[in-house]
């Protein structure tokens, strides 16, 4: 039979294991903690995101005091305008070459 000291070495020779294993481990914990660390990340953006300050809050929540009506709207926006008695004019367009 191999002694102790025979089979160490001879693992030790193995590349797989001299090489393979550290490289699986490396990448196995990367990932792990890749994953932690974009996890908490995302976590702080969205803590970030949802904090509103109550400043802003108030502003936000405000109701306007009646509801938007589109043809008063339309009414106050053309009520210093005669469209009846209009004419087209023409824009002076740029020379292409």
């Amino acid at each position: 039979g191999l002694t102790h000291a025979m089979r160490t070495v001879r693992l030790s020779r193995n590349p797989f294991l001299r090489f393979g294993v550290p490289m699986l481990a490396l990448v196995v914990v990367g990932s792990l903690g890749l994953k932690e660390l974009m996890t908490l990340r995302v976590a702080l953006r969205d803590e970030k995101v949802n904090k509103v300050s109550s400043e802003e809050l108030d502003r936000l929540s405000r109701r306007p005091k009646q509801p938007f009506d589109a043809e008063g709207e339309l009414r106050r926006l053309t009520k210093d305008l005669d469209i009846e008695n209009w004419e087209n004019k023409r824009v002076d367009r740029p020379e292409h070459k």
